[in-house]
Formats: C-alpha cells, structure tokens, sequence
C-alpha cells in the first residue's frame, strides 16, 4: 500500500470519527435541551406535559440508536442486539414516566415535583444507557441530575448551566484528537 493511499484511508478515518462524534454531540445537546423544556412545560401545562415526556422516550430510543449505529455498521453488534437492549432500556423509561404520571393524579405530587422526578428518571436513564454506550450518555446523565438539583435550589441559574454544557461540548469539540 502506498503511503498516499494510507494517508487518504487515514484521513477518510478521522473524517469519519469527526462526523460521528459531531452527531453524538448535537444529539446529546437536544437531548438535554429537550428534557429542561420539560421541566418548563411541566410547570407551565401539566395536562400537556404528559404527552411531551412520553413523546421524549422515542426521541431518547432514535438518539441511543443513531449514537449506535456505528457499532452495528462495524459488525461489533448483532442489529437485534443493538434494538432489543434499547427497547428494553427506554421502555423501562416509559414505564417510570407512567409512574411518575400515575402518582400525580393520586395528588401525591405538584406540578414542579412532577417535572423534577421526571427530569431524575431521564437522568438515571441516560446514565445507565452510557453505561453500555459511553462516556456522552455517561455525562448527559450526570448533567441533568446537577441541573435537576440546580432547579430544586435556584432555577434562575438554569441559563448557566445550558451555556455550560455548550461550552463542555465546545471545548470537547475542539480538543486535539492525539491527546485524547
């Protein structure tokens, strides 16, 4: 093989790891952006609330299976894998949102709690799925429970950390791949 055509395969590489992870990355930031406008629909119309974060268990499947998708194309899973431990892992999601429903019809909670558990269960999930998918989904959880504390305590700082996690994704983005 020539050293022109190792350069070009290498760079057909990079390429392509830099659109995956450009993807990963817009991904995770609707994700999260999409979940705090739950919270706020929560607060605002709970009637229409519950639709929406019903509505985000799909929008969470598609995403784990686009961040994926990859692993499926390289043949390191079987497709029927990849799908039957994601459906398993947002229906159980599902089901938490349901609950977490059901308990405030009984009364047992308000609208803002309801949002905040709600905002949990999507924490709790998105870290478990990264703990099979990685460190993204890993971190997308860990971001939206600081954020669920952050709106328990103070929601005025709910700016701050949407603009946080920009500059994470950001500053990610743009670390050089050799020190990584």
């Amino acid at each position: 093989m020539s050293e022109h055509s190792i350069d070009s395969v290498t760079q057909e590489k990079d390429g392509s790891l830099f659109r995956r992870r450009l993807v990963d990355e817009i991904t995770l930031l609707v994700l999260l952006g999409l979940c705090f406008l739950g919270v706020a629909i929560t607060n605002i119309s709970p009637a229409k609330s519950h639709l929406y974060w019903v509505a985000m268990v799909p929008v969470f499947f598609i995403a784990s299976l686009i961040t994926e998708w990859h692993h499926v194309r390289s043949g390191k899973y079987p497709v029927s894998n990849v799908i039957w431990s994601h459906s398993l892992q947002w229906l159980a999601l599902l089901a938490a949102v349901e609950a977490v429903f059901l308990i405030q019809e009984l009364g047992r909670l308000n609208n803002e709690t309801t949002g905040l558990m709600l905002l949990l269960v999507f924490a709790l999930s998105a870290f478990d799925a990264g703990i099979r998918m990685g460190w993204l989904y890993r971190l997308t959880g860990i971001f939206l429970g600081v954020g669920l504390l952050m709106l328990a305590y103070v929601e005025r700082y709910l700016w701050l950390m949407a603009l946080l996690a920009l500059l994470l994704m950001v500053v990610y983005h743009f670390i050089p791949r050799h020190k990584r």
